[in-house]
């Protein structure tokens, strides 16, 4: 019996899916209750991090393909529109996951551990004043002006975005 040969296209598996599929697998390591409870967080962070980068490079790259025409595939037979699809379906899926896994599981385990995110809402004046401050002072001078595209206005590299900000005892005041 003959075994099947694999098309020139069915060889070649397409990076942007590939990347997602990645984050799907760092996902499951968050997921795994057999890994420590800020080891779980983690992935979680490093998911966040790897989808934003993602989305600022790969996903403005795909969106750039479709918006000037190109409808070419590459080796693995998927044109820019079809691969935007298949990215679109796969992270909505991931990121669903993520925020049940942290809503879920990852903050009612933190409290247990006496951990809190306290939301903007719940924050002491002076909490507020604090984190202005702090801001102000250690975060803005990190950020970069950077141009986006040539016809926008010069805007901020949040650091901040996928980072977080940990405090923990007396560093704020009031919590």
């Amino acid at each position: 019996m003959g075994h099947r040969v694999a098309s020139a296209r069915e060889q070649f598996l397409n990076r942007e899916l590939q990347a997602l599929e990645f984050n799907r697998r760092v996902l499951a390591q968050a997921e795994d209750k057999a890994v420590p409870l800020l080891e779980r967080l983690r992935f979680l962070c490093i998911v966040s991090s790897n989808l934003d980068e993602f989305f600022e490079i790969r996903g403005s790259g795909l969106k750039e393909q479709i918006k000037l025409g190109a409808a070419s595939t590459g080796p693995d037979g998927l044109a820019p529109v079809q691969v935007f699809r298949q990215v679109a379906a796969r992270a909505q899926g991931i990121v669903e996951r993520q925020y049940r896994l942290f809503n879920e599981e990852i903050l009612p385990a933190l409290e247990k551990e006496k951990i809190r995110f306290l939301r903007r809402a719940a924050w002491t004046p002076v909490q507020q004043e604090w984190i202005a401050d702090y801001f102000q002072r250690e975060v803005m001078p990190l950020l970069t002006p950077i141009g986006l595209h040539v016809d926008q206005e010069l805007g901020y590299l949040a650091l901040f975005l996928s980072s977080g900000l940990l405090v923990a005892g007396s560093l704020v005041p009031g919590i």
